[in-house]
């Protein structure tokens, strides 16, 4: 399993280093439990971001564990703002996922396509994307990919006391149907109250819904203690 988990960060950074204009990045780090269908366990979180006016980087990884089983999540995306039409930008994300207690082997995910800033205002921003996607469920052991036309809907607010992120994505299996129906929905909440300069408590809910109601929806609930800062280093 570390073996695992150090070819999956070294495959997904790869593009992360080579990004011309990566000068200073942001670093995040969270502690916590987990729970999934009365199972309690705990998790841990880290994340890379850096942002510009036209440039956005970001890898995630983010992973849990409950009893006998475990939940690993890696995920890397890119998005550029065109020049002449800053409202509208385009997007790439790869991502890699094992999820035993849903008999998920090695998933290889990958979606690209554009976005929209819809709202953005003191307080927060609002934006939306569509895109083509696919994945492999067994990403180790099988070529055939599964296809998806995704969109997605996003909302940040910071609010005195706390902040929140709401992620709404919708993918639509366009592909042939060879054994289920993979289309479904994942929502994502999280809440974010500060206690002090880089400390704060945050709690996430996510959940994967299927329309093929023969499948098991995921979810889980995550209580932790997160910090940030910025990265001492620069590549």
């Amino acid at each position: 399993m570390k073996q695992l988990i150090i070819g999956l960060i070294l495959v997904s950074a790869s593009p992360l280093f080579a990004q011309a204009d990566s000068i200073a990045w942001k670093q995040y780090a969270q502690g916590g439990m987990a729970n999934s269908d009365s199972l309690s366990g705990g998790f841990g979180y880290y994340r890379l971001n850096r942002q510009t006016e036209k440039t956005f980087r970001d890898l995630r990884l983010f992973a849990y564990g409950l009893k006998k089983d475990s939940f690993i999540y890696l995920r890397y995306k890119t998005s550029n703002k065109y020049t002449t039409r800053p409202r509208f930008y385009r997007y790439t994300i790869t991502s890699y996922r094992k999820n035993t207690r849903a008999n998920v082997a090695l998933q290889y995910h990958f979606n690209q396509g554009f976005g929209l800033f819809i709202n953005q205002y003191e307080h927060g921003l609002m934006n939306a994307e569509l895109g083509h996607a696919f994945d492999m469920s067994d990403y180790l052991n099988e070529t055939r990919k599964t296809s998806y036309i995704k969109t997605g809907a996003f909302w940040d607010h910071d609010t005195d006391l706390f902040s929140t992120k709401l992620e709404l994505e919708y993918f639509k299996q366009i592909s042939e149907v060879v054994e289920n129906d993979l289309s479904r929905i994942q929502y994502m909440l999280e809440v974010i109250v500060p206690i002090k300069a880089g400390l704060s408590f945050n709690m996430n809910y996510e959940m994967e819904d299927y329309m093929n109601k023969s499948l098991t929806d995921a979810s889980s609930l995550t209580l932790a203690i997160g910090w940030q800062g910025n990265l001492k280093w620069t590549f």
